[in-house]
């Protein structure tokens, strides 16, 4: 039975899955309360928000992929690829999903944890008498929305308030899907848009669509499909989907 239990990065129409599970990775969370001592309480804690959660590893990009354990032997890919999305993603502060999909060792799921988070640190190593392998080290911060939100006044008549004025919503064009939809699929489902690395077989599933793929007619799974909670599950056609 394949590996079912996957980390996944995704920029954009471009998702990878790294060839390798790490041995472990860390998630932590942690609050930044404020702490005081008051007089006739004693030391007392005030809730704030968490600061923003990390998620770390260290792990192997293989140089080939006859390893019993590489996952996508299905869509191999040398180092090189997964060393230049790591580092272009730096470079241009490009704004990632993270997404763990994880499953017993009998394809049972657990559960998913899917997460916007930019690349904080990133190195990777070549050994001597491995060559062909990368070591790398990835730490991801959680990324949350920091930018302005309008709203646009009417201005008011005199002795009036303000009225701030809500855009109708436009309408979908019969048929269409849409991302953030909620559908229900059937069929198999697969790691990437390609049809690489069959996840499994939907069956009445009630989900999400979460991404299209539009500029590229060839791939042949071009809807990605989430849990209702946002959890990443595969990629299907147009066809397996029925909307509502």
């Amino acid at each position: 039975m394949p590996n079912q239990y996957g980390l996944y990065l995704a920029r954009e129409n471009t998702v990878i899955r790294f060839p390798l599970n790490p041995e472990s990775y860390k998630m932590e969370k942690s609050g930044e309360n404020g702490e005081y001592n008051v007089l006739g309480l004693g030391p007392i804690v005030i809730p704030r928000l968490p600061k923003l959660q990390k998620i770390s590893w260290s792990g192997l990009l293989p140089g080939r992929s006859d390893w019993g354990a590489v996952v996508t032997a299905g869509a191999f890919q040398p180092p090189k690829f997964y060393v230049e999305f790591l580092q272009a993603a730096m470079d241009d502060k490009a704004r990632l999903r993270f997404v763990a999909n994880r499953a017993m060792e009998d394809g049972t799921p657990m559960f998913d944890t899917n997460l916007p988070v930019i690349i904080s640190e990133f190195s990777c190593e070549e050994r001597g008498g491995e060559t062909g392998d990368i070591y790398y080290e990835l730490t991801l911060t959680e990324y949350r929305d920091y930018s302005a939100k309008t709203v646009a006044l009417r201005q008011p008549q005199p002795d009036q308030p303000a009225q701030a004025d809500a855009q109708p919503t436009r309408g979908v064009p019969q048929g269409q899907m849409v991302v953030g939809q909620d559908v229900t699929v059937d069929g198999p489902y697969y790691a990437s848009s390609w049809g690489a690395e069959p996840h499994g077989t939907f069956s009445g599933f009630r989900g999400k669509i979460s991404r299209i793929v539009t500029t590229d007619p060839q791939r042949a799974y071009p809807y990605h499909i989430t849990t209702p909670m946002g959890g990443a599950r595969g990629w299907v056609k147009k066809s397996q989907i029925q909307g509502g």
